[in-house]
């Protein structure tokens, strides 16, 4: 699979017309039910643009759990200045509010990590039942 990454236009919008357009993709995605946001997803963003945001979320998930940047970069396949970037940043308190949002959603959590713990354990079977216990 040959991947590009997405084209950013060098004419940039106004600042407070860039929020305005945020505000409305918020707007959108906060109504969309499971299949919907889907459908969304997959319409809306490239290849190479999924494989960034899920890589992003699994890396500050796993911040979350207390890995490190050298393991998330590791595992997730990233480069080391992203990931170290990225727990900066979480050390800093930038995701508190992806964390508390993550975090309230038990049952999302828990299978965002038995995705995590295929990757991790590179398609080998759990080593043991009890392996998350932080989810409960």
């Amino acid at each position: 699979m040959i991947i590009h990454m997405a084209h950013v236009s060098k004419n940039q919008l106004e600042e407070k017309h860039l929020e305005l357009l945020f505000i409305q993709l918020s707007k959108i995605v906060a109504r969309l039910d499971e299949n919907k946001s889907e459908d969304f997803f997959n319409e809306f963003f490239g290849a190479e643009e999924k494989i960034m945001f899920a890589k992003r979320l699994a890396a500050i998930v796993m911040c979350m759990e207390g890995n490190t940047s050298y393991r998330i970069a590791q595992l997730l396949m990233m480069s080391p200045s992203t990931t170290e970037r990225i727990k900066h940043k979480y050390s800093q308190g930038h995701y508190e509010n992806m964390e508390r949002i993550v975090k309230n959603k038990h049952r999302d959590y828990k299978e965002l990590w038995n995705v995590l713990e295929i990757i991790l354990s590179a398609g080998l079977p759990s080593r043991g039942k009890d392996r998350w216990q932080s989810l409960r």
